[in-house]
């Protein structure tokens, strides 16, 4: 009988492991809570992303492995798990669990995963990894709906002495959430009328800000691509932010997959993003 391996994630792909979830709460009628958790989660870096990898529902998981060059060797297409990235919204380490939540959005597998998840459902996690802010004098964080996990966990972490504005645009009063944050730091909740990935009201808002007459700012990112990419050319262009002022990407792009964003667009990150991830994160994998 072969013995089972202590670190079978050594043989999977990026290391990939695999966890369970452990609970389900709803934050809002629209985003649900999911915490996975497990033994495998030990010895993981920490990061504010994660991919999840979702198997095809009713059969047993398979996840890819590690080939002799590095690469994955996938599963077969009809038993390949979809992979989706995520922000982690709490980590606790101790207890070997995250928690991450999910805008339930009616389209998508990771959606549709996320609204039927039960505790002991498994799924595959790489990471987690990717770029956060960095010390600044004013912070300003400008996100939509699917952003929302990643700025208030954000908001948890900023020194108590930290300034700032952040413009949430969310479909309606009931996606409002209660959020810790610095005194300093004003929460501007948008709601948003059109369809999701319509609306230009994130931008126009940030657009408007009086912007701060001194000190640094780093500004923070993250909506549909179109709002990105215009917010993200607001803040270098027009307010001459420096690269490593900033972090701006796509967290989607309407009418598209996640794996085709990434694929044909690289989610609108841009050389600032990747040349910042090389100084500050050499070792993070996207």
């Amino acid at each position: 009988m072969n013995a089972v391996s202590p670190e079978p994630w050594k043989d999977r792909f990026r290391g990939i492991r695999v966890v369970e979830v452990r609970r389900v709460a709803a934050v809002t009628p629209l985003m649900r809570r999911i915490t996975l958790g497990g033994p495998e989660l030990a010895g993981v870096p920490r990061g504010p992303n994660v991919k999840i990898l979702i198997p095809p529902k009713g059969l047993a998981p398979e996840w890819p492995l590690r080939g002799p060059d590095g690469g994955p060797i996938w599963p077969a297409p009809e038993r390949r798990p979809v992979t989706r990235t995520y922000s982690v919204r709490r980590d606790r380490r101790a207890e070997q669990e995250i928690d991450v939540d999910f805008v339930l959005h009616g389209h998508g597998p990771a959606a549709a995963w996320a609204a039927d998840a039960q505790p002991g459902d498994v799924v595959g996690i790489g990471g987690p990894g990717g770029l956060s802010v960095r010390e600044a004098d004013f912070y300003l964080l400008a996100g939509d709906h699917s952003a929302l996990p990643a700025i208030a966990r954000i908001l948890e972490d900023l020194p108590p002495a930290a300034t700032g504005r952040a413009f949430i645009e969310v479909p309606g009063a009931d996606e409002r959430q209660p959020l810790a944050h610095p005194d300093g730091v004003e929460i501007v909740w948008l709601h948003r009328t059109e369809e999701a990935g319509r609306s230009a009201l994130l931008a126009e808002a940030v657009e408007a800000m009086a912007w701060p007459e001194r000190g640094r700012v780093f500004a923070c990112i993250a909506a549909e691509s179109t709002t990105a990419r215009a917010l993200k050319a607001y803040v270098r262009d027009e307010r001459g932010l420096d690269r490593r002022e900033f972090l701006a990407m796509g967290y989607w792009r309407l009418g598209m997959s996640e794996t085709d964003y990434h694929r044909e667009h690289d989610h609108d990150r841009g050389d600032e993003y990747h040349q910042n991830r090389r100084e500050l994160a050499p070792n993070h994998a996207d």
